[in-house]
């Protein structure tokens, strides 16, 4: 049985060292004989480095190192020179680093190709680099983590558009260096508008929503089951199950990423290596880097999470996305947090219906943004929480409440922001936490219900205010009938009022009634 390849990026350890390669030359060669210059956006950790690495030594001509792939006896293998820059290896803390970084790096590839680069600015050394690596055939430029110097500083606008300039420059002379060229490809986890980064490189085909490259990273189902069904049996084996148990669960916490229209879903590609290599169903792929900026930005604006599970963007807003326009949603697509869930066309634009991919997904950056959202708070009170489903499950929600209360009330006081939807995003994350689905902002025939939380034997119908009597909150659900929705149930329904204070910072005062 052979190796799983885990943090392994390069092609030719894989392929000459024992290691499990899941062959996807076929899509290599559609972009090889359909197009000359590609970009592609995918999350971190999704085999966008070993995808470079494979075309790396593909026109380096090593056919050796792909022997029993698909491409194997359909390409020439012609050797050419190739510049591979790998943006997470230059030092970006500023745009003279920067510039400065990417400028020795185009000197240390001249120096392995024998080609002195005399040029002291980095857009006339990287042209002057290509120039003369023609001599030896035609260049291929393969750009990896191609927005990192960008996608660091989301908070920091200042550095991160002065870095954009840079990168502005550098890419642009791939345009006019074009005739030296033989393909070209710049990989990243966002996806920048045309005119921010690539006004001056106007021919890049972005194949990141090309429903036939949307299989091209990650693992279908299909490739689990060919490539992984010796590790899936020794999994099962561990855990006394079956390998069909395996599969389903793996199904439930590593799949569910879509990157178009197309119905079929992928598997995280790390995580599904970790588990098989540590039998154990856990959160890896958020341990390996948790979305520090992501919190940071959506605490500031102060961005209603139970949203997240309702969201339509239509196609153009997945490119509306720059340093002076950071949108939350697109950036949450581009990083692997929301996948699409559905799309449907309306008056011959394409609407896509964006949720979380899998429990992994789901549970992790719920964790990390309630521990944002309360300075760390929820996570230092874990043992006070798991009692919380059960306090609910028994109708007792003044003692749920109480101990809501309380793990609020260490939220450090410069964290919280004075409106209702920091609250609305604060029950939806708790509940989440504690096992719970609530429903939030369910329309109604006369309104928007803040909360509907439907239980085995009950259902309960919140609303919420910020310094209003919580008998005001009632009085809503009663007067909206919001609470009619859930007659047909057979449940007892009880009416739950919250108010929060805007001097207190937390939960003052509650209601509850039976409808």
């Amino acid at each position: 049985m052979k190796k799983l390849p885990i943090g392994i990026q390069n092609f030719d350890e894989i392929a000459t060292g024992d290691y499990i390669y899941v062959d996807k030359t076929e899509y290599l060669h559609k972009l090889l004989v359909e197009g000359k210059a590609y970009f592609l956006s995918r999350p971190r950790r999704f085999g966008k480095s070993l995808l470079i690495s494979t075309l790396e030594n593909l026109f380096l001509g090593r056919k050796e190192l792909f022997e029993g792939l698909w491409i194997r006896d359909r390409w020439e293998f012609e050797k050419h020179p190739v510049v591979r820059i790998d943006l997470v290896a230059v030092d970006r803390k500023n745009a003279a680093v920067l510039e400065q970084g990417l400028l020795e790096k185009v000197r240390e590839i001249g120096t392995r190709y024998g080609v002195k680069v005399e040029g002291k600015h980095i857009a006339g050394a990287f042209y002057e680099l290509i120039r003369k690596l023609s001599a030896h055939g035609r260049v291929v430029v393969l750009i990896d983590e191609y927005d990192k110097p960008i996608i660091d500083f989301v908070t920091r606008p200042e550095i991160a558009k002065e870095n954009r300039e840079v990168l502005k420059n550098f890419y642009g002379i791939l345009k006019a260096a074009d005739e030296y060229l033989k393909f070209v490809l710049l990989t990243g986890v966002s996806k920048f508008t045309r005119t921010s980064i690539f006004s001056d490189l106007n021919n890049l085909y972005d194949v990141t929503m090309d429903k036939a490259f949307s299989n091209m990273l990650g693992y279908t189902e299909e490739e689990v089951d060919a490539y992984f069904e010796g590790h899936m049996e020794e999994v099962a084996k561990d855990l006394g199950e079956d390998t069909n148990f395996v599969r389903e669960k793996m199904k439930h916490w590593y799949s569910g990423y879509r990157f178009s229209e197309r119905d079929e879903k992928v598997y995280n590609p790390f995580s599904v290596l970790n588990f098989l290599k540590h039998k154990r169903f856990d959160n890896y792929w958020f341990q390996s880097g948790t979305p520090t900026f992501l919190v940071e930005l959506m605490r500031e604006r102060n961005y209603d999470v139970s949203h997240l599970e309702t969201l339509i963007m239509t196609s153009d807003m997945f490119s509306k996305f720059d340093v002076e326009r950071i949108e939350v949603e697109p950036l949450l697509f581009q990083t692997g947090y929301l996948t699409i869930t559905g799309a449907f066309q309306r008056a011959g634009r394409w609407f896509y219906e964006l949720g979380y991919p899998n429990a992994e997904v789901e549970e992790s950056l719920l964790n990390c943004l309630l521990d944002g959202y309360t300075g760390g708070e929820w996570d230092r009170q874990q043992k006070f929480v798991l009692e919380m489903s059960d306090l609910l499950n028994a109708g007792q929600m003044d003692e749920f409440l109480e101990r809501l209360k309380v793990l609020w009330s260490g939220v450090p006081y410069e964290i919280v922001i004075n409106k209702e939807d920091y609250y609305n995003s604060l029950m939806y994350m708790s509940l989440k936490m504690i096992g719970l689905e609530g429903a939030f902002e369910v329309m109604t025939n006369r309104g928007r219900l803040d909360c509907a939380l439907e239980l085995k034997d009950r259902v309960y119908i919140f609303e919420f205010k910020i310094d209003e009597a919580p008998q005001k909150c009632i009085e809503q659900i009663r007067e909206r009938g919001y609470h009619e929705k859930y007659r047909d149930r057979g449940k007892p329904i009880e009416l739950v009022g919250v108010t929060y204070s805007s001097e207190e910072k937390n939960i003052t005062g509650w209601t509850v009634e039976r409808a």
